[in-house]
């Protein structure tokens, strides 16, 4: 693949627009339309923002990386899957045995080297003779090495803290593990989001949930992770008391989202799309839970939120918007219309379905806005 290849592919893969991907590193649509032909080449100081911005190292762009690694790579990703981070001993296994093999033969791949720390923090605890875990150990710091000088991805950094921090945890060292965490900011609550991992993977289910709170406070970026987290935890935790807990969460970070909000014209792009994922969930929670009314009122705000949200887009320039930051990868943003109308469908669809609503005009009336 030629350098222009290599920017399209990675821009492609990350839903970036041409001219979004100009902006987030200064330049013009026609400097990357013309990368993007190989009709010209990115100067030297555009490298580094560009790996930023793709979340590749520099050599990828440079061409170091060879075609082959790219198609085992895609491949690679397809048969290993997505999954969270307290995954079973056999998937860990299985996952290990395809990545080690690969980073063996590319071990500057920071992508890789993630795949097999992560699976070794799995196998480690069930390793009983120490040598042998000892050495496992080794090839964990091998692969923290490999992620510290070629991965480009503040997040995946953090998060691999996190992984070898488990690790030292497995094997008893817990000053050392504190030492790992210590390396993530606390500034903007991204320790306090892995510790709140940390305390799920050991079932430690009211820290997890503190901890989430703590982050949900400091940083906007982790609503979304944050919400995921606390329904793996009720769904762990028995009965209502479970439900309950998430309910209680989900409430706790509506009114921070709309504390957020109510900064006047001022609109942060994120918040208006967590606030309308946040608020679809909770309509369909409180229907289970045969909490009617408040599934009513979580309703008419989700319409209000979509409402004030479409009336920007129809007139972006009375009003400002963050709508990107840089290294922020954790939406397409071009598609939340039709991800805010899938929100709206969902929500209604188990709203009117539900035998216990009081009155049927006020659905009718629900039904007329959307």
């Amino acid at each position: 693949m030629s350098v222009g290849q290599i920017i399209k592919f990675y821009r492609k893969e990350k839903g970036f627009t041409q001219s979004e991907l100009a902006e987030i590193i200064g330049v013009s649509i026609q400097a990357v339309s013309k990368w993007e032909n190989d009709v010209g080449m990115p100067d030297i100081s555009q490298i580094v923002p560009l790996a930023r911005a793709l979340h590749i190292s520099t050599d990828t762009i440079l061409e170091f990386n060879k075609d082959a690694e790219l198609e085992d790579i895609i491949s690679m990703r397809e048969t290993i899957g997505h999954h969270p981070v307290d995954f079973s001993f056999e998937e860990a296994e299985r996952i290990y045995k395809l990545a080690h093999p690969f980073f063996e033969k590319h071990p500057t791949n920071s992508e890789v080297a993630f795949w097999c720390l992560e699976s070794l923090s799995v196998l480690l605890p069930q390793i009983k003779n120490s040598d042998n875990r000892y050495e496992l150990l080794k090839e964990c710091i091998r692969y923290e090495n490999c992620i510290f000088r070629y991965e480009t991805n503040a997040d995946m950094m953090f998060k691999s803290y996190y992984v070898l921090s488990r690790c030292y945890k497995a094997l008893g060292e817990l000053g050392r593990a504190d030492e790992i965490m210590e390396r993530i900011p606390s500034t903007f609550g991204d320790r306090a989001y892995w510790e709140a991992e940390f305390a799920y993977a050991e079932k430690d289910m009211d820290l997890a949930i503190e901890k989430c709170k703590l982050s949900f406070h400091d940083k906007a970026r982790y609503i979304s992770r944050c919400i995921r987290l606390v329904r793996r935890i009720s769904i762990e935790l028995e009965g209502e008391d479970g439900i309950q807990k998430q309910l209680n969460l989900n409430e706790y970070m509506l009114t921070l989202i709309n504390a957020f909000l109510s900064g006047g014209e001022y609109l942060p792009h994120r918040m208006m799309y967590q606030k309308m994922s946040l608020l679809s969930g909770m309509v369909k929670q409180y229907v289970d839970f045969g909490m009617i009314n408040r599934a009513i009122e979580c309703m008419e705000q989700l319409i209000e939120a979509r409402n004030r949200y479409f009336d920007f887009i129809r007139r972006p320039d009375e009003k400002h918007c963050l709508m990107f930051l840089e290294g922020d990868d954790d939406g397409i943003w071009h598609l939340t219309p039709e991800r805010i109308e899938v929100y709206i469908e969902s929500a209604w669809e188990k709203l009117s379905s539900s035998q216990d609503t009081p009155n049927s005009e006020i659905l009718r009336q629900i039904e007329s806005k959307i």
